[in-house]
C-alpha cells in the first residue's frame, strides 16, 4: 500500500506516516523512489507496540510478575 493507503488504514494524517519514515519508525520498503508498506507488517507493528505498553503499564497496574526458577 502506499502513503495514503497507509494512513487510512491506521487512521492517521498522511503527514505522520510521512514523518515516521523520515525518522524510520515505522516499517516500511522503498521501491525505487516510492515507499510501500505491507499491511502484515503494519499489523505486527501495531501489535508489537501494544504488546510494549502493556509490557510498561504492568507495574502501574499491580502487576510484578514472577521470577523464573
Amino acid at each position: 500500500m502506499n502513503t495514503l493507503q497507509a494512513a487510512s488504514y491506521l487512521g492517521v494524517p498522511s503527514d505522520v506516516i510521512d514523518d515516521m519514515v523520515s525518522k524510520h519508525q515505522i516499517p516500511f520498503t522503498k521501491v525505487g523512489d516510492r515507499v510501500v508498506f505491507s499491511k502484515a507488517a503494519l499489523d505486527y507493528w501495531v501489535y508489537a507496540k501494544s504488546m510494549e505498553n502493556l509490557r510498561d503499564d504492568l507495574p502501574s497496574l499491580g502487576f510484578q510478575g514472577r521470577k523464573a526458577g
